[in-house]
């Protein structure tokens, strides 16, 4: 007889999430309860009162009741998950007019042997896209990048790489985030958007680290398909079949028409108004009815794919629910201003040279607890500036280490809204994405604290 080895089976990212969550109330128990004062600003935003912290009750959560913090959290989400339902439903029409994957198609044959340009090409301009966009707003495009590289011979993981990892420079750097530049240099009294120009240059060393990674694994999955991370793991993404690729018709055209209007109309509307949710997702609801407009599609044919688009959807939008629960697992437990309060105290302890880059790790630390970038800065910058003010950093210094450590950092973790954002579109398997974006957070760590350290130096 022979002996049967079972093979590992990688755990669904659900599955993961849930030991997260259990994790997550096991801290409540381990670390001190904790609270700052809060007031209200000028602007209306709800900010801690530096020097406030004192001691408070534990409130530890009861790992056996962590699923009661689901549906909270589903209703924390509840932007991010209608926005994704509605825009899911509008990609489901313009997929079916299967204009992108025929233009993907014809790309990659005009593109053979250089395949490598069209992910530079793509990855700049979707860095350059969430520069004022939020990066979140772009998941329902995770299916089409995957399209993208599928066609030219690579993985979903460089499809997904294509968009997320390149809007992950132009968002982290922040030169024109409203929610989190704009609020962190709010509450440090600087003007906002102010030192735009080295935050733009920040982008540049980002932007070469990450294409150069993403397209070494690509072309070593290109080469080998076994090397792929995710090779034999059933994927679900739409419909798309390699050997049997659609072409770029006349048909199609109109329909690129509307979908880059609709993406040009979503930019011109986050630059000169506000880009909300609900903004996001009539565009996309627009996007495919015109697109099965022009396309000549029945009615009937239309609302089917549009329902079949946003029941693929339902899948991530349940993911981030369960996702937001950690935060507040967390928050009920007392203990996330317990550890902004020791991390403000142990910055002092550092040499002046590597303060910044300091700053960057406890941010990246502090994420774990408070994902939101707009509540991190409500919570950490009216603890860090006056620390920061104390230690000499610069305000400037002090708000693009938040930057970082808050931007970054939300591609590896199992409860960030951009992560299973992203990887649930594709059902990735968490782990695999996470053994591979690891290596590149590394490599981002390392750019990020000699970026720092410069700001540092030149008084930014």
């Amino acid at each position: 007889m022979e002996e049967k080895k079972k093979s590992f089976k990688v755990p669904h990212s659900l599955a993961i999430i849930v030991v997260v969550m259990l994790a997550a109330a096991i801290l409540t128990y381990l670390i001190p309860g904790g609270a700052f004062d809060r007031i209200k600003d000028e602007a209306g935003r709800t900010v801690v009162v530096p020097g406030s912290y004192h001691v408070v009750d534990k409130t530890p959560v009861n790992p056996l009741r962590i699923l009661e913090y689901v549906f909270p959290g589903l209703q924390s989400a509840g932007q991010i998950i209608f926005a994704l339902l509605c825009a899911g439903g509008g990609l489901g029409i313009i997929l079916s007019t299967n204009m992108f994957q025929g233009a993907a198609c014809t790309l990659s044959k005009k593109a053979k042997g250089k395949e490598w340009l069209v992910i530079t090409f793509l990855m700049v301009v979707f860095a350059l896209l969430c520069i004022p966009i939020n990066l979140n707003y772009f998941i329902p495009f995770a299916p089409l990048g995957i399209i993208v590289a599928m066609a030219m011979g690579y993985d979903a993981i460089v499809g997904i790489s294509i968009i997320m990892l390149g809007g992950a420079v132009g968002f982290s750097c922040g030169a024109m985030n409203l929610s989190n530049t704009g609020t962190a240099q709010a509450i440090a009294e600087l003007p906002v958007f102010s030192g735009m120009g080295y935050r733009l240059f920040c982008m540049i060393p980002f932007m070469i680290v990450t294409i150069i990674f993403v397209v070494r694994y690509g072309e070593k999955v290109r080469k080998n398909p076994e090397k792929s991370l995710v090779y034999g793991t059933p994927l679900d993404f739409g419909t798309f079949d390699p050997e049997n690729v659609p072409s770029f018709e006349k048909k199609h055209i109109p329909v690129a028409i509307v979908v880059a209007a609709g993406i040009a109309y979503m930019v011109w509307t986050a630059i000169f108004s506000t880009l909300s949710f609900a903004a996001s997702a009539s565009i996309f609801m627009y996007m495919g009815l015109l697109s099965g407009l022009v396309y000549r599609m029945p009615v009937n044919d239309m609302c089917k794919k549009f329902c079949d688009g946003a029941k693929g959807m339902a899948t991530t939008g349940i993911l981030l629910g369960f996702a937001y629960a950690i935060s507040g697992i967390l928050s009920a437990g007392g203990v996330m201003d317990t550890v902004v309060a020791a991390m403000a105290n142990a910055l002092g302890l550092f040499p002046a040279i590597i303060q910044a880059p300091v700053m960057f790790f406890m941010h990246v630390i502090i994420n774990f607890f408070v994902t939101s970038g707009s509540g991190q800065a409500a919570v950490t910058m009216p603890i860090f500036i006056p620390v920061a003010d104390l230690v000499g950093i610069s305000r400037q210094t002090a708000v693009l280490a938040f930057n970082f450590g808050d931007g970054f950092c939300n591609f590896i973790l199992p409860h960030a809204a951009a992560t299973m954002g992203f990887i649930g579109c594709a059902n990735i398997p968490f782990t695999k994405w996470f053994k591979y974006a690891i290596k590149l957070f590394a490599i981002w760590c390392v750019v990020g604290c000699i970026l720092l350290i410069i700001a540092a130096q030149i008084g930014y």
